[in-house]
């Protein structure tokens, strides 16, 4: 008797023998050897579809942290400020608008036409048969998620696309890598994503930003190894190296016909005033922050900026919590729980304290128990802000909670730092007092672009209190006045140092900052961070080795610093004044050294290895700064 394998693929040959002998041999067997052949085929085919039935399972279990169904169910879902609204219960799917588009970067052989709608252009890269990347990117609230939405429900039978999401994996997990990440997630091999489409979703939300351009590189580099896996990223403008990919799908705002085509969508009206609201795309062209404004009732005419729109939308008085009912109808007359003043002001307090906390963690979620559970009175009752109307701007009530979108997070992170502030300027308070503030609550993260516009809209009284407080930070630490200890301190000295950096340069300056001596010190700490010293004067200082690999030093004064092995990798130098410097083993890969002043002795030491056009000479006889060009002319250097 043949032995009997608990493998599929030995069952498989053996019932392939089998089936082969007995269709030779059938009519020459006595019915006992007959009998007893069918009986083995029998416990083969049984033995064969166990296992097929077991390796639908793995294969199940191997993609269930796909978040595709999440997608689906979100491009299905009502609007978040729709979500009791049974007059017009528009979904997302209802609303969607395929944006206007520019292609950056492509592949030929995809041969898309100059005529392709993006939609066109997508369904040319799901079909196409060869490993490749596609990035989309755009300003915060225009559609990233949502056109990942769109993909996730056309391609809903499709077990081959799968759809992850950045903000789901922890530091020590993206640390190993994204590409071991996304397997682990998946609870699959390697060899299991070939000829897989994998969408990732929010790369600006990835939690290890000090890291992130080289967790990019080394996944695209992987990449290479793989048969017909295909890559989508999402992300912010800001906060990707885009050359890493090869084809590069920027998306636009609408333009004034498509404000107007989902003005109707969510109102059933026309859009009265257009040539008001056309100059004013760069904000109101963004779904997002249209969406809030038309439900908010604001007048869009009037041309707000973003920081204005957020300010009405989320203003006690009017504003989006008019929309709020008590749970029974949307827009209902009379008496609503988030029309009593006292109300809106705590649920005020409550978003601001969990978008605060969520910025201390780099998250962009907390856990519902983790949240001070705050009530609402109403009709002599209380009603819990966890259970209401929290479900309107926040995301997975349930278990965890988050920003129904990330600039309503950073809108309200601004909001608790400002009141932080304002309130201890109000009491005149010293700035020692203002400097504790400011080293508590910039110590955990780094200020996201967003954050910081919010910001300057806020702030632009209270700037040369900060101003002034940043120079007594300088002297004495970043943290000294919070009068508290913490832990991997040197870290928090550093977060509140780069967000100072970028919170003094807010209201930018035609003038040359001076900072305390102290600054270099400050400077020659950095390890992670792309410093913002922009126009800061850092003459005769030490930054002897300083990591300066992406700083902004245009302008900046650094005559007489030494930079010797310093890093000054992908900085930007454009009019920076490196008269007599130590140039010393200094790095200046991929250094813009656009309108960078030298004087003749770092030509002289420049000039063999470095392409110096468009930088300038200072000739200290003469007293003059002249072009490279002009300089290497009169020295007869010819080209250099």
């Amino acid at each position: 008797m043949i032995q009997i394998s608990n493998a599929v693929d030995d069952a498989n040959v053996e019932l392939r023998k089998i089936c082969d002998y007995m269709h030779e041999n059938y009519g020459s067997m006595n019915e006992g050897i007959q009998m007893i052949l069918v009986i083995v085929q029998m416990i083969l085919k049984q033995i064969h579809n166990k296992d097929s039935k077991e390796n639908d399972i793995k294969r199940e279990e191997k993609f269930k942290n796909n978040k595709k169904q999440d997608y689906i169910d979100n491009w299905n879902s009502r609007l978040f400020l729709h979500l009791d609204n049974e007059e017009r219960p528009v979904t997302l799917a209802d609303a969607f608008i395929m944006p206007d588009f520019e292609i950056h970067k492509s592949i030929k052989r995809i041969s898309f036409s100059d005529d392709d709608t993006l939609e066109q252009i997508l369904e040319k890269f799901m079909q196409y048969t060869r490993t490749s990347t596609m990035l989309i990117t755009g300003v915060p609230g225009m559609g990233k998620t949502t056109i990942t939405s769109w993909l996730a429900n056309k391609y809903e039978t499709d077990d081959n696309v799968i759809i992850l999401r950045f903000r789901d994996w922890e530091r020590k997990e993206l640390k190993q890598g994204l590409l071991k990440a996304i397997y682990e997630k998946l609870e699959c091999k390697k060899k299991d994503l070939e000829n897989r489409i994998i969408i990732l979703d929010g790369f600006d939300e990835i939690k290890v930003l000090d890291i992130r351009g080289n967790v990019l590189s080394e996944f695209v580099s992987e990449l290479k190894d793989y048969e017909n896996l295909k890559c989508i990223i999402t992300s912010r403008l800001a906060y990707i190296d885009a050359h890493y990919f090869q084809i590069v799908i920027e998306l636009y705002e609408f333009d004034i016909d498509e404000v107007g085509r989902f003005y109707k969508k969510i109102t059933g009206r026309r859009l009265d005033k257009k040539e008001k609201i056309e100059s004013n795309l760069k904000v109101l062209g963004i779904p997002v922050i249209l969406y809030m404004a038309i439900m908010s009732d604001i007048d869009i005419s009037e041309n707000p900026t973003k920081p204005e729109l957020y300010g009405c939308i989320f203003a006690e008085k009017g504003g989006i919590f008019d929309k709020f009912s008590d749970g029974e109808t949307q827009y209902e007359a009379g008496e609503q729980v988030m029309r009593k003043l006292e109300n809106i002001r705590k649920y005020l307090e409550f978003l601001s304290d969990t978008a605060f906390k969520m910025f201390e963690k780099g998250e962009l979620q907390l856990e519902r128990n983790g949240c001070k559970d705050i009530k609402l009175e109403f009709k002599k009752k209380e009603v819990s802000v966890l259970d209401f109307p929290i479900k309107h701007l926040f995301e997975n009530t349930e278990v965890n909670i988050e920003f129904i979108h990330k600039t309503i997070y950073e809108y309200f992170v601004s909001e608790h730092i400002f009141c932080g502030l304002e309130s201890t300027i109000v009491k005149n308070g010293s700035r020692e007092e203002l400097a504790g503030v400011l080293g508590r609550v910039l110590k955990r993260d780094i200020l996201s672009h967003e954050i910081l516009e919010f910001l300057k809209y806020k702030i632009t009284d209270t700037y040369d209190a900060v101003k002034e407080a940043f120079q007594l930070m300088l002297q004495d630490g970043m943290t000294y006045y919070t009068r508290e200890y913490y832990k991997n301190v040197i870290e928090c000295e550093m977060n509140v140092f780069a967000n100072m950096l970028e919170t003094v340069h807010l209201f930018g300056n035609s003038k040359l900052y001076k900072f305390d001596n102290k600054i270099g010190r400050s400077v020659k700490y950095n390890r992670y961070f792309r410093l913002n010293l922009n126009m800061v004067i850092l003459s005769e200082m030490d930054l002897s080795e300083a990591n300066l690999r992406g700083a902004d030093l245009r302008g900046a004064d650094l005559r007489g610093a030494d930079l010797s092995e310093a890093d000054l990798r992908g900085a930007y130098l454009e009019t920076t004044y490196l008269r007599g410097e130590y140039l010393s083993g200094v790095d200046l890969r991929r250094v813009d050294l656009n309108g960078v002043i030298w004087d003749e002795k770092q030509i002289a030491y420049l000039k063999e290895g470095h392409n110096l056009y468009g930088t300038r000479v200072y000739i200290k006889k003469a007293d003059e700064i002249i072009s490279y060009e002009e300089y290497c002319r009169r020295k007869g250097y010819g080209d250099r």
